[in-house]
C-alpha cells in the first residue's frame, strides 16, 4: 500500500526565487569575508527562512499558488535557469548570438581542460577564442534544459539550440542586459 503525499507540488518560480536569495547570501558572505567586513550569514539565513515561512503561511491561507508547468519546447523563463549556468549561457549567447542590431558572430563550445584539470568547454568564435573556460558541471544543466545541444556537423561540439535562441531572444526583448536581470519574480 502506498501513501500519497499531501504536500503541494513545488512552485518552480518560488524555488528559483529562493535559489537567488541563497546565492545573494553566499555572495555577500564571501565578499564581506574577503574584505574583512562583519559577517552575519546566520542572520541573513534566518531572515530568509522567516520570509519563506510567512510566504508559506500566506499560501496556506489562500491555497497553494497554481503551478504552471514549463513546456519542453519554446523559450524558457530566464529566472528558472540556475545562476552559474545562467551566467555561462548569457556569455555564450552574447558572443554567439549577439543582441540589438549587432550581427551574430556564431561560434561553438569545444571540449577543453580547465585550469583545475577537469573537463570543460571553451567558446570558439569564428574570429577568436573566448579566454574563459566553462566547467562541464556548468554546461551540463544547460544541455539538460535543452538550451545547448550537440552541433549537427560535429557532435563533439556544442551550440545554442533553437530553444536557447528563443530564450535569449525573449530575454533581450524584455530588456535584460546582464545575467541576473529578469530574475526577480
Amino acid at each position: 500500500m502506498s501513501k500519497r503525499s499531501s504536500r503541494a507540488p513545488t512552485d518552480p518560480y518560488r524555488k528559483a526565487r529562493f535559489r537567488e536569495i541563497a546565492h545573494e547570501i553566499v555572495a555577500k558572505d564571501r565578499y564581506n569575508r574577503k574584505y574583512g567586513l562583519s559577517v552575519d550569514t546566520a542572520g541573513a539565513i534566518a531572515n530568509a527562512l522567516e520570509r519563506a515561512h510567512r510566504e508559506g503561511i500566506r499560501d496556506g491561507e489562500h491555497g497553494p499558488a497554481p503551478v504552471v508547468a514549463q513546456p519542453d519546447s519554446g523559450p524558457m523563463e530566464w529566472a528558472l535557469i540556475p545562476p552559474r549556468p545562467r551566467d555561462a549561457f548569457w556569455t555564450i549567447c552574447l558572443f554567439t548570438l549577439s543582441r540589438g542590431d549587432r550581427p551574430a558572430s556564431g561560434g561553438r563550445l569545444v571540449p577543453a581542460v580547465t585550469e583545475r584539470g577537469t573537463s570543460g568547454w571553451m567558446l570558439d568564435l569564428q574570429e577568436r577564442t573566448y579566454e574563459k573556460l566553462f566547467g562541464d558541471r556548468t554546461i551540463a544543466p544547460l544541455v539538460r534544459l535543452g538550451l545547448i545541444e550537440a552541433a549537427a556537423d560535429d557532435p563533439a561540439h556544442r551550440v545554442v539550440s533553437k530553444r536557447g535562441e528563443e530564450t535569449w531572444s525573449q530575454f533581450v526583448r524584455r530588456g535584460g542586459q546582464y545575467p541576473d536581470d529578469l530574475t526577480n519574480l
